[in-house]
């Protein structure tokens, strides 16, 4: 008989995890709280080659490249001088694919489409709220009253995961960073031909960055500090208003441009950045967590949804190899901790940086980018050439 797996969360990990199982012989099904018509995940995010690399078995990324904007980055100084450049065309190269930024929404959609057409079930509007354990199986419970049993079940349900809450409720909570990951679209004349890059200036008063999708809608983002964490309904009704409110002051004195589009946004982004805390285990019985429920990561170098898909890679292949799911469960955290770890150091001293505004700073900055760009391609080596061979055979 197949093995079966419960899987919570139907962002792009739920899905993609569910097509590695079906290819070692286990039967998914998926349940994600929201309803099937909420597509509104309003952000976007730089993916890159490790995290493509996963997907291109499973999605054809030229449909993902239907809305997206590049990956590149030309940087600028307050004075509108450009200091530096990270381009991302060597990744074609080396790696095959090559970085892009693209809507999380479409992301999912087209991870989901990939599920169904595969036969794979996804239940919507299942809001899970505990677990059980017992002969040998484990059994979801929704809010809305259903059960679903299986052999295992993964929590692929994000930064606020409920299963995390249920294994750790002791170390469940995540800790507000102080940062909001805001950005938005506009549509502005001067700015609807697409652009080869992102444009990002180092202003005044704090950074701002924008790119034209090859839609010619620009697509902007920025960091905005906030002592108070937002609450809910904030988050829902004047947070927005709020960060444009303060935007379009930060950048007054920068180039118009960028007030003009902070002021003539059809939509605003407003995430809080959390960092999760540190677990001792990322398992327990038969469940076990992957992706940002197991190792959230603040967005500063668009890592989430890369990490997250390199982890449905290898718990497959352990699960595969290993009958006994709780030595597979192990040996995924001791083969993923110490990477997913350095990755989040990396995005922590990157998020560090962007908010430092000294005029002293900035003149090391604009100075020393160029080269510090140089040694990062270098670096950024370890986290783009990912590929997973099963190198011990445990």
């Amino acid at each position: 008989m197949n093995k079966r797996a419960i899987i919570i969360g139907a962002g792009v990990a739920g899905p993609i995890l569910a097509l590695q199982l079906k290819k070692i012989g286990f039967e998914s099904e998926i349940f994600e709280s929201r309803s099937e018509g909420n597509t509104r995940e309003g952000a976007f995010l730089g993916f890159t080659p490790n995290g493509l690399n996963v997907l291109k078995e499973f999605i054809d990324l030229d449909m993902l490249q239907e809305d997206c904007t590049p990956g590149s980055i030309k940087f600028f100084n307050s004075k509108g001088k450009q200091i530096a450049k990270l381009d991302t065309a060597y990744q074609k190269q080396r790696y095959g694919v090559e970085t892009f930024q693209l809507k999380r929404a479409n992301l999912n959609k087209y991870a989901r489409i990939a599920a169904t057409n595969a036969g794979i079930k996804i239940w919507y509007d299942k809001k899970f709220v505990r677990y059980h354990e017992a002969n040998e199986q484990v059994t979801a419970y929704f809010a809305d009253g259903t059960t679903a049993s299986a052999d295992i079940m993964i929590g692929c349900d994000g930064m606020f995961s409920e299963v995390r809450n249920q294994l750790f409720k002791e170390v469940s909570a995540i800790q507000y960073t102080k940062l909001i990951s805001t950005g938005g679209y506009a549509k502005i004349p001067e700015l609807s031909k697409p652009l080869d890059s992102i444009r990002m200036t180092f202003g005044k008063r704090g950074f701002f960055a924008y790119s034209v999708s090859n839609n010619g809608e620009v697509w902007w983002f920025n960091n905005y500090f906030r002592e108070q964490q937002p609450k809910p309904h904030e988050i829902e009704k004047t947070l927005k208003t709020e960060i444009q409110d303060h935007l379009a002051s930060v950048h007054k004195n920068d180039d118009p441009l960028f007030s003009k589009i902070i002021k003539n946004s059809h939509e605003i982004i407003a995430y809080p950045i959390y960092d999760v805390p540190k677990l001792l285990h990322w398992y327990k019985g038969r469940v076990c967590l992957i992706g940002d429920a197991a190792h959230g990561i603040s967005p500063h170098i668009g890592q989430g949804a890369s990490l997250a898909l390199e982890d449905t890679v290898v718990i497959a292949e352990l699960l595969k190899s290993h009958k006994d799911y709780e030595t597979a469960f192990r040996i995924f955290q001791s083969e993923r901790q110490a990477r997913v770890e350095k990755v989040i150091k990396s995005a922590r001293k990157v998020g560090n940086t962007k908010t430092k505004t000294n005029p002293i700073a900035a003149w090391f900055r604009d100075r020393f980018i160029g080269f510090f760009i140089g040694k990062q391609i270098q670096q950024l080596d370890w986290i783009y050439g990912w590929t997973y061979s099963n190198k011990n055979s445990h």
